[in-house]
């Protein structure tokens, strides 16, 4: 095969320097059945041999067979493993036999290796006069013919690379084949060294796999891990043991283990070779349930392992557990440390959502969609004294009116048809204890918002189709994107309710007045998509954000995060120098309007398409606007859209 066209090639590649031999090898391998070895031909100098080298071994050649001094420039210039095409003294006795043992004259032998006794001895005892003449690479080839003329050889043997100048000096010169035996022997030798490395790859597979299992168990495991070995020294320690010791394993792994905990007790276990277990001790500030096992290899004590347990943390471990098995959305995620951005809005109004973490009070949150709404309440959360507290959320507008009360405050068993056998608690049972986030508060419906008001004022719930009284204890964050006060004075809100949740107000600024946070939000979003870690596109990301000018960005960090998505794709599929900010965000020519009035005017142009196109199911309607039938009779009633 040509091995400069070749897409692909075998594991086990036979490099020959003349066609003859790679005639011969490809004969062979077809009456032996070997299965995928490549024959390849590389006639030309050392350049060529290198090139060769190189292109096999990034098209798939893990083992190269070749004659000698081929092997020495693959061994020099890749990492392939080669075998050796050695010749035999019953190879140069056969090319004697056909060439003539009684030449008269000296016979020059050109080798890259000195010649076997064996050969040279061979000679003697035939009666042929010969001299070997060794060179080292391509150039070295020419001053042994001339060496070998200037001495009086009347006939030369040697390779591909001696017998061009052997013929342009006018020295009769043959090719030294290898014979049938020689080919097998390197064939056979060259696929069980293949079956050798991938065995060995296999092991170093496993223990790889299995140290990173290892390793992933020491690093993310709760509890805190100290090894020594049978000299008392450190071996292991895990991140959880270096935040309760104060100390880095990198500084630690090899150190006595007395000069990093005094009182572990250690070496006390390896002297005993008698286990630990559950023994109380203080390291610093930390009190600990500590276990501590002698590592016997053979019945020898080779070491110690501690395990160690903040007692505080396993104190806590009760409550959360609880939490968890009540399914996913109780724990807030974020903190003010999350909320990007330098501009004086939003660093003014993370002051002041700092200072209210502070209280108790209930917390309104203003802002248009897209603001961040929720990323504030769980970070107001996780900076308060409930922050060891469950945080539920709930999203009031995604909820349908009927069954939005039975959410908020639970249900007995049979109180409606559908009801959960046994009943089920509703989010302010999950809450307490903790913080609930009522997101588009200004959502719910009239008759909802005096049940919330009562719980909001007696601090506690009934249950739907229940008679007892569950006291609560949680704090409310609630949000909207509405002007509340408005819908108080129209009448859709109640004015009361209002009063009790605006008892402290963050309103949040939008992103078309952060100023150049729109650049520290957008390269933040760059960074996470394919690609983004790249410095160059990243750049030229830049570059885009800067076209976009005094954009108002209606949706706030969702259309920023839009805008990213889509210039990313754009620059990785059609290189960013293709790439124009028209062609990733639509721009608007008339003034914006208010948020709210372009949010309903949305909403109802999508109301409509969805009518338009299930003219005969409000099911369907419904369900391709991603809400349910009862929201979209709401909304249809609001905008006042007929069927």
């Amino acid at each position: 095969m040509n091995w400069r066209d070749a897409k692909r090639v075998s594991e086990i590649c036979v490099v020959a320097p003349t066609q003859k031999l790679a005639e011969e090898v490809c004969t062979l391998i077809d009456q032996k059945h070997y299965r995928e070895i490549d024959v390849v031909v590389a006639t030309g100098g050392r350049q060529e041999i290198v090139d060769c080298g190189r292109a096999l071994s990034e098209k798939g050649a893990k083992i190269i067979i070749t004659r000698k001094g081929t092997k020495s420039i693959f061994e020099e210039t890749t990492a392939l493993k080669v075998v050796g095409l050695n010749y035999t003294l019953s190879d140069y006795l056969w090319m004697l036999k056909e060439r003539g043992i009684y030449t008269p004259g000296l016979v020059a032998f050109f080798s890259y290796d000195p010649l076997g006794q064996d050969v040279l001895q061979m000679c003697e005892m035939l009666g042929v006069q010969a001299k070997n003449y060794i060179f080292k690479n391509f150039a070295d080839c020419r001053t042994c013919v001339e060496d070998a003329l200037r001495d009086g050889a009347v006939f030369s043997v040697g390779g591909a690379w001696t017998d061009p100048w052997a013929k342009r000096l006018g020295l009769p010169h043959v090719i030294l084949e290898n014979s049938e035996g020689t080919i097998l022997t390197a064939l056979e030798n060259a696929i069980q060294l293949r079956r050798v490395q991938l065995e060995e790859a296999e092991k170093q597979q496993r223990f790889k796999t299995q140290m990173e299992m290892y390793q992933a168990v020491l690093n993310f495991t709760h509890d805190a891990i100290l090894a020594i070995d049978e000299n008392g020294r450190v071996q292991v320690l895990n991140p959880p043991a270096e935040r309760i010791m104060g100390c880095r394993a990198a500084d630690s792994v090899g150190q006595p283990v007395e000069a990093i905990l005094p009182n572990t007790l250690l070496p006390e276990v390896l002297e005993s070779g008698e286990k630990q277990l559950d023994q109380i001790m203080q390291i610093h500030q930390t009190l600990c349930n500590t276990n501590r096992i002698p590592i016997l290899v053979d019945g020898q004590r080779r070491g110690v392992v501690a395990t160690f347990q903040d007692v505080k943390q396993l104190q806590n471990s009760e409550q959360k557990i609880r939490l968890k098995l009540h399914e996913k959305g109780l724990v807030a995620k974020y903190a003010f440390n999350d909320i990007l951005g330098d501009s004086p809005a939003i660093r003014s109004t993370i002051q002041i959502a700092q200072s209210y973490a502070a209280s108790r009070a209930s917390v309104l949150i203003l802002g248009e969609t897209g603001t961040g709404k929720e990323l504030f309440a769980q970070s107001i959360h996780n900076a308060s004294d409930r922050r060891d507290g469950p945080f539920v959320a709930i999203n009031c507008a995604a909820v349908s009116n009927s069954l939005l009360e039975s959410e908020l405050f639970g249900y007995e068993a049979g109180s409606f048809t559908g009801a959960s056998r046994g009943g089920r608690e509703g989010v302010f049972e999950l809450a307490h204890g903790g913080t609930l986030f009522l997101d588009e508060i200004g959502e719910i419906p009239r008759e909802t918002q005096v049940e919330l008001l009562r719980v909001l004022q007696e601090k506690e719930i009934r249950r739907v189709g229940g008679s007892r009284v569950i006291p609560v204890d949680v704090r409310i964050i609630a949000a909207t994107n509405k002007d509340l006060l408005q819908e108080t004075v129209e009448g859709r809100f109640r004015e009361d309710l209002y009063y009790r949740l605006d008892v402290l107000d963050l309103k949040l600024p939008p992103l078309r007045e952060r100023g150049d946070d729109v650049k520290i939000l957008g390269i933040h979003l760059f960074r996470q998509l394919p690609g983004g870690e790249d410095p160059t596109m990243q750049h030229q990301f830049l570059q885009l954000l800067e076209e976009v000018g005094p954009y108002q960005w209606y949706g706030n960090i969702r259309e920023l995060q839009n805008f990213v998505e889509r210039a990313n794709i754009l620059m990785r599929s059609s290189g960013a120098s293709a790439v124009r900010v028209s062609d990733i965000l639509r721009r608007r020519s008339d003034p914006a309007p208010e948020p709210r009035q372009e949010a309903e005017s949305r909403d109802r142009s999508a109301i409509e398409a969805a009518l338009r196109n299930h003219p005969g199911s409000m099911e369907d309607a419904a369900r391709s606007l991603g809400c349910s039938r009862q929201t979209l009779w709401r909304k249809m009633k609001k905008y006042g859209i007929q069927r």
